[in-house]
């Protein structure tokens, strides 16, 4: 057989070849949900309420103050009464949209609220869970220390480069309910993005676990013995760790443990009543989906340890 034929071979094979794969990934495409599919696990009135901002600030005509004021009101007064299902997921996407996603704001800005500590209802109500309190508490205007130190690492996966594109796409998908091959592609390489990114920076997430672990404790305790709030030593000590938190300060586990212990110590706080364990370092493990993003063997992870499990027996049933 002449080289030109053996060539000729090759290619034609090299194209056919080409042509299923590029057909293979598309069918695989198709079959993945799209940013619309994704959306409807949200609850309609809380997406709306981002519409309607989103309308607002794109060209309708401002109204007056008062106006606002008096619209807002009569809104309220004539708007049916959110369910619970609802009302969370309102809190959820408002803390997504206002909270996380703003880069403007520090990962973390507890210890001017340490005094609120041993007001927390996080954790003490049994019939409450815990994931509904901390969206509830994030997206409301009381705070919670103990609530604010287990939200930083959570901000810092929101704001990876791609996450916004992502959540931009989810809310606007109503517009699109099928958006086509090429804008699903767009959508899924920004989950991409963002994974690789996450997973790139998982030392940078270790670390803020790792920093978060003790100051989130330090509120614990402060919760147990409301009299430290008062005390400038302990926020001084607070501050000390927030600021190494915002601004990614060098940072030594042990030395960190050891001073945390010290801490305890002088404080009078058993490091056992508050569930502390200076031993721990943060080692997590990222699972990429198509539609989220999982973290395993984070200390935040075991504080929605009840309604991880939850969601996973209603999984089950459905």
């Amino acid at each position: 057989m002449k080289w030109k034929n053996i060539l000729k071979i090759f290619l034609i094979s090299g194209s056919i070849s080409a042509i299923v794969l590029i057909g293979t990934l598309i069918w695989g495409l198709s079959k993945l949900p799209s940013a619309f599919d994704i959306k409807q696990n949200l609850t309609p009135p809380a997406l709306k309420d981002h519409a309607a901002k989103v309308g607002t600030e794109s060209g309708e005509q401002a109204l007056p103050p008062s106006s606002k004021q008096e619209e807002a009101s009569a809104h309220q007064e004539n708007a049916p009464a959110l369910s619970e299902k609802e009302q969370i997921t309102k809190n959820t996407t408002r803390v997504l949209l206002e909270d996380f996603l703003d880069t403007r704001k520090p990962l973390v800005e507890g210890c001017r609220n340490l005094e609120r500590a041993s007001q927390s209802h996080f954790f003490r109500d049994p019939q409450n869970a815990s994931a509904k309190y901390f969206f509830e508490i994030l997206a409301g205007e009381t705070k919670d220390p103990l609530v604010e130190t287990a939200a930083p690492v959570m901000r810092f996966m929101f704001r990876a480069p791609g996450m916004q594109s992502v959540v931009d796409m989810v809310m606007k998908s109503e517009e699109e309910k099928d958006p086509g091959l090429l804008k699903k592609a767009e959508f899924y390489y920004e989950i991409y993005r963002a994974g690789e990114y996450l997973k790139n920076h998982k030392s940078d997430i270790d670390m803020i676990l790792q920093k978060t672990y003790n100051m989130h404790h330090l509120a614990k305790a402060v919760a147990q013995k409301p009299d430290l709030a008062k005390d400038s030593a302990t926020l001084s000590f607070c501050e000390q760790m927030e600021k190494n938190v915002n601004e990614s300060g060098s940072y030594d586990a042990d030395d960190a443990a050891a001073e945390m212990l010290k801490f305890l110590a002088d404080a009078g706080v058993d490091p056992k009543s508050i569930d502390y364990d200076p031993k721990y370092r943060s080692q997590v493990k990222m699972n990429l989906s198509s539609t989220q993003l999982n973290i395993n063997d984070a200390w935040v992870v075991r504080l929605f340890a009840r309604d991880i499990e939850k969601a996973h027996k209603e999984s089950a049933k459905n």
